[in-house]
């Protein structure tokens, strides 16, 4: 089996680069005609952005000619929130409809509205392996995506935060977009004892979501309606609380200990290998 993905520098990518895995094949909007030379089964990481690779009639004719397996991973929401994106997003799938032989999602609304398989996110090992790196500042850490209008919901939330008397004190800032360097990111999100993750775009567990889970911070996970699959994921973990508004995350907050947890556990049964190994596959 191979793993088909973009080099998007962070994130979904680094969380596949960072383990070494030797079945990983890079493709982008100008090289991808390799992989239809691959002799071997095929998992895309991604619906949305390989929308490339399926794009036309001739590029779908092409996959159903292709004698292996060939299976897609939704990592992004189907059912976009941006029109734009899900038009793009649904057209996309209707053209990997008719020649995948699988399809799983991440987004529990995809999961239950699709009936797809769900395949949750997971994060860089690095995170894992520098566990062990020294908590700098007691305070509530912010670094990832906002301040886009694609955000709308994560901008109000952090918004809210910031101007709250018992929040504002401890709630820093440090990114709103990409531009931090992908080991810096890591050092700066490890310096923290605690991981504000509002809801973005997704109805699901990001990798950011992980990355916090994987290093014994806590994670302080903003959440909207059921999330059924990912709480049973989570029950056992000590690291982690998951509130919908702004009074929640405070109560919670004022009772959870802040302490570096042990998570060799979570690390072994949510690490990439253990995700590939729950559905069958085995990756190297």
């Amino acid at each position: 089996m191979k793993l088909i993905t973009q080099d998007y520098g962070c994130g979904t990518s680094s969380s596949i680069f960072d383990y070494g895995i030797q079945d990983v094949i890079v493709v982008s909007p100008d090289n991808y005609e390799h992989i239809f030379d691959i002799s071997d089964d095929l998992f895309f990481i991604g619906h949305d952005f390989l929308f490339f690779l399926w794009d036309t009639p001739e590029k779908v004719e092409r996959w159903k000619l292709f004698q292996y397996q060939k299976i897609i991973w939704c990592f992004e929401r189907i059912d976009a929130i941006v029109p734009a994106w899900q038009q793009k997003s649904h057209y996309s799938i209707n053209m990997i409809k008719q020649f995948a032989d699988k399809i799983y999602a991440c987004d529990e609304d995809d999961c239950d509205k699709y009936g797809y398989e769900w395949l949750p996110q997971w994060a860089s090992c690095k995170f894992y392996e520098k566990r062990n790196n020294p908590v700098l500042w007691n305070q509530i850490l912010f670094s990832g995506q906002a301040g886009i209008p694609e955000y709308a919901h994560r901008n109000q939330f952090v918004n809210d935060a910031l101007q709250d008397p018992d929040l504002v004190h401890y709630l820093k800032l440090t990114n709103t977009s990409r531009t931090l360097e992908w080991d810096e990111y890591i050092d700066n999100l490890l310096s923290y004892s605690a991981i504000l993750n509002p809801v973005g775009i997704l109805k699901g567990f990001n990798t950011r979501s992980y990355e916090v889970l994987y290093s014994g911070r806590a994670l302080l996970q903003h959440t909207y309606g059921n999330y059924r699959r990912h709480f049973e994921l989570i029950e056992n973990c000590q690291n982690v609380i998951h509130f919908t508004d702004l009074d929640g995350l405070k109560k919670k907050l004022s009772t959870m200990d802040l302490s570096v947890k042990d998570t060799s556990k979570f690390f072994e049964k949510n690490n990439i290998y253990a995700r590939f190994k729950n559905i069958g596959i085995e990756i190297k």
